[in-house]
């Protein structure tokens, strides 16, 4: 039997829908912590990222701590990809600038970027960051300053940090305001979600 959907979660979808944002991605190369990755499919759903684009070992699906990710993936649309060439020279041909994150005297304060156009941000490996492939086909290389003894952080907090600088940049620029999915796109996403729903729902039983 179909879940029933009142006319409140509907709104909500239509909410959520007409927000998402298709000019801002986030891309994940070779990232192992099933944590790491849940955390920033949250901070994905929280910012209105809909395109995950995934970079793992031609693994999939990709391992997901569910209790951290608090079930956001099921909002996401998850894009697998054979290699980071792959999939950067895809975003770029649609248009998209990558940034990648790095720590490198070269890179640009993560504030001193334009985050209102199309944009894809790759989050690179826990332990030696993103590839010399990636960084070779980079528009921007970007860094968060830090001013401690231990020059990194979490990727998991690197992404939150840099997504709400995005989050902000867009907001002020009111593309959160005008709808970047068609209303057939939003259609579509809204069935998606619900179809996952059901899918969950069936599964707890």
């Amino acid at each position: 039997m179909a879940v029933a959907v009142t006319e409140d979660r509907l709104s909500k979808m239509r909410e959520v829908a007409r927000k998402r944002q298709f000019g801002l991605r986030v891309v994940l190369e070779e990232l192992e912590n099933p944590r790491n990755i849940s955390a920033i499919c949250r901070t994905c759903d929280a910012v209105g990222v809909q395109f995950l684009h995934v970079v793992h070992r031609g693994i999939y699906p990709i391992v997901l701590d569910k209790r951290t990710s608090a079930g956001s993936h099921h909002w996401l649309t998850v894009i697998q990809h054979p290699t980071i060439e792959d999939c950067l020279n895809e975003l770029k041909a649609m248009g998209f600038r990558i940034y990648c994150t790095h720590v490198d005297p070269t890179a640009k304060d993560f504030t001193e970027v334009d985050y209102t156009g199309k944009v894809a941000i790759v989050f690179g490996n826990e332990g030696h960051g993103v590839s010399e492939a990636a960084l070779k086909l980079a528009d921007e290389r970007i860094v968060i300053p830090q001013v401690g003894f231990v020059n990194s952080l979490n990727v998991s907090a690197a992404a939150a940090i840099i997504l709400y600088e995005a989050f902000k940049q867009r907001k002020k620029a009111g593309l959160y305001d005008t709808p970047e999915f068609t209303e057939e796109e939003q259609n579509e996403l809204i069935r998606m979600w619900l179809e996952r729903e059901e899918a969950i729902s069936q599964s707890e039983k």
